[in-house]
């Protein structure tokens, strides 16, 4: 490689674009910092003839007296504002033995005009074609360059005639343009309007590879662009006063929106043949010299900084390079066998931290020039789309895809027109354009954008609206995304999505050409929990060969599956779908991809068509279109995920509808369920029937289950409540005297009920009160009362959660006989209150509520054994019943219930001993136990959207308690006891009564 100093001119490339003013020799240069400097000025005295005089060179102060070496400004330039032009013409000295450095600092300052590093005036002649070139350092910081000088005038009188001038400097570039090697620094909050950078000179080639001398020069002609927290604006090449909107005209840094290139008639026929540049829309140009023999490479690196407008690449190949082939000198066959020399231009632009840019990125290369003024040489440029390429690559490998694709070479031997048709994509182009984007920067394309590579990486975004992207390759990494809007294109030829997202819009428009799809690729693969999704747009929206959809494997063991989601689309899918993954988790290739989709999308994979087909008469060609692929329509692993969740929707909405549908008998594609999704009453997952896949019905969704085991939940309260009034009245019949009175009762307990379609764990608390008395009858002593209990309940299962209020009236009674048989009765009316919550398959919050009320009624019948004065051994039977209605009601996410009239019935046959341990006339101590069978009959069930869905609990237990009671004086007395009530549809895991009462 060349040295970075002192590099040799053997030949300048072009000719410096002089104005025609002259400049003033000076005798030391100005250090203008700190001042307000003109670079134009105009002279009509006798030491100067009447003209406009330049001076804007700056250089070192060194030399001689009118040395043009020194220049007109020291290039150290601090806290200055200079109107014109500045140019770096003479600050490489031209003298090998100087040390001075070919540097320019801006500082503090503000440019109203430009960078040069041309010639200025008619007078360069002390730089020639020997001169030794440093590479240029030039550093903005804290600085501006506005690129909004377009001219000098100067309106004056001389001898009472008028005076008058008038030097235009609009078209010679834009803020910093530089036909020299440099490494540009710009930083620190400045703003710079355009960067233009061309290719001065070269480092010639010795012949060329056909003649046994040739010699290649490997020297690279190098640029660094290095932007930090600052901003990079669009240029202008047009004089922005001749146009305005109320008088106010435009700014070089003004971004159109219109095309960099118009097309012009040269010839004079009417119709325009050559394509121009049009360039006012350009921030960042890089030209390599169609002519030079050496690449151009430029790398531009912002930091935190905003790239607004344009970015252009211009390449051809180096001077001694033959796309089409030469012969070489290592033989005399006269045939092809060398591509020449070529020395590949590049740009790499890259964005980190943050960096914003809004604009296009265009290859292009020149094809020849204009000849403007008739002296026979080209004087406007001439440009093509596109870098140059080739697909004849001899000793040359390829560096690159062409999007239009490459043709055969054509065979005289054969009556096939190889040459009209496609073979393929690869080819040596003369330079590459690649764009990295990272750390959370974004792009934001214009225009149409054509590029090699494209990597967004570490949660970095490129937007793609109303404009085209077109990159060899796009590869996402690290969060990022690629989001494709309202009259979007992106065309590849490969897509890699890993851990990053690409959208296509709901809004892009499509059509079923290749130019107008939103998304063309050949092959896409998406993995790493990457997603593509395609949104409800239509299935021309993406076109794409083959799709591999495929996962990776942490170290943990954790799958991570790339996602195509089709959302509530019925998506057509051209294309292969591939992995290599199988559903064999002993296999270490375990794994799959994952499809997402609402449970009203649907996916039709039908492949891409590459089939082989030996019996066609085409075959054997060697084209495109021919070529099978041996891939069946889908192959590999998958799993299936439904994406949303919805209350609403019947059994019949949803069980066995088809989601995906492979359109090849030959598929040996695995599908299976990712996820469970709420929709209507039930939860569904995926399940594979052959070459489809439908939706399966599971079971309740956590919102259904709470709503249909409201009414058993609220059947146990009243239960418990019922067992506090049994309670109450049984402790009447033992122990001290009990004449009626005053009571109140905690009462408790936990259930667990499951009748294989709902399924809810309850807790309840509550309380009771009553008061009664007692009236001898002629056959009978009573106890009559009434009570009041209140009640919280808490019922959960998964995400599912109701609250429960429940406030009940109660009027109870009991006949004891003097046989000691007895008889307990009461009746009630409860009212509950429910408040349900649950949480839907997709993470949305669901809620509702529900009022019912409910007539209950009980009845015991037993006999009192007597064991001696104290013992005491019942048996008994009862029957009670809790009718419950309830009114309609609707969740959040639409799921409808019907208002139910909920039955329930319970049935017991048990057995109470207890002994009565007295220890004076006023305390007693009555320990008892209890043992019985129960049967609840609650045989019902409850229409939820339509569906008749059984919500019955019911089934034999058998009910164990112990208890005891003690009277602390003949009027006050406590009681406890505990209950296990098992085997049925609900388990009781325990119930608890504690209480106090006094007696009259």
């Amino acid at each position: 490689m060349h040295s970075w100093k002192k590099k040799l001119v053997v030949s300048q490339l072009a000719l410096a674009c002089t104005l025609a003013i002259t400049s003033q020799a000076n005798a030391a240069t100005n250090d203008i910092s700190g001042q307000t400097y003109n670079t134009f000025h105009h002279y009509n005295d006798a030491t100067y003839a009447d003209d406009v005089y330049y001076d804007g060179y700056v250089g070192w102060n060194n030399y001689a007296a009118d040395s043009y070496y020194n220049g007109d400004i020291y290039p150290v330039i601090n806290n200055a504002t200079v109107n014109g032009v500045i140019s770096t013409y003479y600050l490489d000295d031209g003298i090998s033995t100087n040390t001075n450095a070919n540097s320019l600092t801006i500082k503090n300052s503000t440019i109203h005009g430009m960078i040069y590093s041309e010639c200025m005036t008619t007078d360069c002649a002390e730089r020639a074609n020997d001169y030794y070139h440093d590479r240029l350092a030039l550093t903005v910081d804290n600085s501006t360059i506005d690129d909004n000088y377009e001219h000098y005038t100067y309106n004056g009188t001389y001898n009472n005639a008028a005076d008058t001038h008038v030097v235009n400097v609009f078209n010679i570039g834009t803020a910093i343009t530089l036909d020299q090697e440099v490494d540009l620094s710009i930083s620190n909050n400045s703003h710079v309007a355009g960067i233009t950078l061309t290719q001065g000179y070269e480092w010639e080639d010795i012949d060329d590879n056909t003649v046994s001398t040739g010699v290649n020069s490997s020297e690279v002609f190098n640029n660094t662009i290095t932007v930090k927290d600052s901003t990079v604006t669009s240029g202008s090449w047009s004089d922005e006063g001749t146009t305005g909107w109320f008088g106010n005209t435009g700014n070089a840094s003004d971004y159109s929106g219109k095309s960099n290139f118009v097309t012009v008639d040269t010839d004079g026929d009417g119709v325009a043949d050559s394509t121009i540049a049009s360039w006012d829309d350009v921030a960042l140009a890089v030209v390599a010299h169609p002519n030079a023999d050496n690449a151009m490479q430029t790398t531009a690196d912002f930091s935190n900084s905003t790239l607004m407008g344009d970015v252009i690449f211009s390449s051809n190949f180096d001077e001694n390079f033959f796309p089409r082939g030469a012969d070489s000198y290592r033989d005399a066959d006269g045939e092809v066998d060398t591509n020449g020399w070529d020395g590949t231009d590049r740009l790499d632009l890259t964005l980190n931290n943050g960096s914003k840019w809004v604009g296009a990125a265009q290859s292009v290369h020149q094809t020849g020039s204009i000849d403007v003024d008739g002296d026979g040489k080209g004087d406007i440029a001439t440009y093509g789309v596109g870098t140059e390429a080739t697909a004849t690559l001899i000793d040359i490998e390829d560096n690159s895809l062409w999007p239009l694709s490459t043709v055969g070479v054509e065979n005289d031997d054969t009556s096939y027109s190889e040459f009209d048709h496609i073979t393929g994509n690869q080819v040596y182009q003369s330079g590459l354009f690649n764009v990295t984007l990272n750390t959370g920067s974004q792009w934001d394309t214009t225009k149409t954008s054509l590029i090699d590579t494209l990597s967004i990486n570490s949660g970095s975004t490129v937007n793609v609206a109303d404009s085209t992207l077109i990159s060899d390759s796009i590869s996402l990494t690290g969060l990022s995304a690629l989001n494709i809007n309202e009259d979007g294109h992106v065309a590849t030829d490969s897509l890699t999505v890993d851990n990053s997202t690409v959208t296509i819009s709901d809004e892009v428009s499509a059509g079923w050409a290749v130019g107008d799809a939103a998304l063309y690729a050949n092959n896409i693969k998406v993995t790493n929990d990457g997603i593509l999704d395609v949104g409800n747009t239509a299935s021309n929206a993406l076109q794409v060969d083959t799709l591999n959809l495929t996962s990776t494997t942490d170290t943990s063991g954790n799958i991570h599956a790339g996602v195509f989601n089709i959302e509530s689309n019925r998506f057509v899918l051209d294309a292969d779908l591939t992995n290599d993954r199988t559903n064999d988790t002993t296999k270490s290739n375990y794994g799959y991809g994952l499809i997402a989709m609402n449970s009203d999308g649907h996916l039709t994979i039908n492949g891409n068509g590459d089939n082989d087909n030996t019996a066609s008469i085409e075959a054997g060609q060697n084209e495109v279109d021919n070529n099978g692929d041996h891939v069946a329509a889908a192959t590999g692993n998958y799993k299936v995920r439904i994406d949303n969740a919805t209350g609403a929707g019947s059994i019949a909405d949803y069980n066995g509808n088809e989601l995906i549908y492979v359109n090849d008998k030959n598929s040996n594609a695995t599908f299976s369920a990712a996820n469970k999704a709420d929709l209507g009453a039930y939860t569904y997952q995926a399940e594979q029937r052959g070459n489809t896949v439908v939706l399966q019905q599971m079971e309740l969704t956590d919102y259904a289950n709470m709503a249909l085991s409201i009414p058993s939940a609220n059947t146990n309260i009243w239960n418990l409540e019922q067992d506090t009034v049994g309670t109450r009245l049984t402790n009447s019949r033992h122990g001290l005297a009990d004449n009626g009175g005053a009571w109140v009762s905690y009462f408790g307990g936990n259930f667990n009920g499951d009748n294989g379609t709902i399924n809810y764990d309850q807790d309840v608390n509550g309380i009771m009160v009553g008061v009664d008395t007692k009236i001898d009858g002629n056959n009978a002593k009573w106890i009559v009362g009434a009570a009041a209990g209140f009640a919280k309940g808490d019922m959960n299962d998964r995400s599912g959660q109701v609250d429960q209020d429940s406030q009940t009236a109660y009027i109870y009674s009991s006949a004891h006989f003097a046989n000691n048989v007895f008889v307990d009765g009461s009746l009630s009316y409860s009212h509950f209150n429910n408040d349900l919550s649950a949480t839907m398959s997709n993470g949305t919050y669901v809620d509702g509520s529900t009022n019912s009320d409910a007539w209950g009624f009980g009845l015991k019948a037993g006999y009192d054994f007597k064991l001696g004065d104290a013992g005491y051994v019942t048996p008994y039977g009862s029957i009670s019943g809790l009718f419950q209605s309830g009114d309609d009601y609707q969740l959040s996410n639409d799921m409808k219930v019907d208002g139910q009239s909920y039955d329930s019935m319970r049935y017991e046959l048990g057995v109470d001993a207890g002994y009565t341990f007295t220890y004076s006339e006023d305390q007693a101590l009555t320990p008892y136990f209890k043992l019985a069978y129960v049967y609840d009959d609650s045989n019902n069930d409850n229409d939820v959207n339509g569906d008749s869905i059984d919500n019955g609990t019911e089934g034999s237990a058998v009910r164990v308690g112990l208890g005891t009671q003690f009277s602390f004086t003949k009027n006050f007395s406590a009681y406890t006891d505990a209950n296990y009530l098992g085997g049925g549809d609900v388990d009781q895991d325990w119930s608890a009564n504690v209480g106090v009462k006094y007696t009259w």
